[in-house]
């Protein structure tokens, strides 16, 4: 059985991959990696500083060293310092929210980027900038930070958090052509909701299909 690693920088997002890796990917193996104070460093210092990449590419490789063929981070904010591994390492290695930016591009103009920590924000709109620049699409990208949403998380309190993520929401709906909820802690607010008239992108099931995906053509 081929073996990859998911990796969290809050055990927030680690039941939602748990259930989604066994649903869409049971055939592999997912060894989780969860480093629960790494988002809160991530936070203090505006973004991974080379300490914190210094981690992040320990754990790159000591995942190769458990046997696994492919490594993906869930968390957006640090993103691009996984990408930054790939010399580091012979397995396939990717970020969670990279199908999501590609069908953002995709699918409208005005593409509104909802997100909770500032840190995921700012990477989160890098991406989406440097996907639609490689693929000539000219975007109308609004951003919108609910910071309190995510201390409400961390806090425990999951329903302060889902209602200012839902509010915020209400209002993108309004005035995008897509909706892209930048964090995978957002996509709970999803459950239970009519189906939108316009598509809102979470990056969990459509990041692990993708893996899956990558995963299957090392096989």
């Amino acid at each position: 059985m081929t073996k990859a690693a998911i990796f969290h920088t809050s055990a927030a997002t680690l039941g939602l991959f748990q259930n989604l890796s066994a649903r869409i990917m049971p055939e592999v193996e997912i060894m989780h990696i969860v480093e629960d104070s790494m988002i809160r460093d991530v936070m203090k210092n505006g973004g991974p500083t080379p300490a914190i990449n210094a981690r992040i590419a320990g754990y790159v490789q000591a995942a190769e060293r458990a046997g696994c063929a492919a490594f993906m981070t869930a968390c957006s904010s640090i993103g691009a310092s996984v990408e930054q591994c790939r010399p580091l390492t012979s397995m396939f290695v990717t970020r969670i929210d990279e199908a999501m930016v590609d069908a953002a591009i995709s699918q409208g103009k005005r593409v509104a980027v909802l997100a909770t920590v500032e840190t995921t924000l700012k990477p989160t709109l890098e991406f989406i900038r440097r996907k639609a620049a490689e693929a000539g699409r000219d975007l109308d990208i609004m951003p919108t930070l609910m910071s309190e949403a995510f201390v409400a998380l961390l806090a425990g309190d999951n329903a302060t958090h889902d209602r200012i993520v839902s509010a915020g929401l209400r209002e993108a709906l309004a005035k995008a052509d897509v909706v892209v909820l930048a964090q995978a802690s957002m996509a709970r607010v999803m459950e239970g909701m009519e189906k939108p008239a316009i598509p809102v992108l979470t990056s969990p099931e459509c990041g692990v299909a993708r893996f899956k995906e990558r995963v299957a053509a090392l096989a």
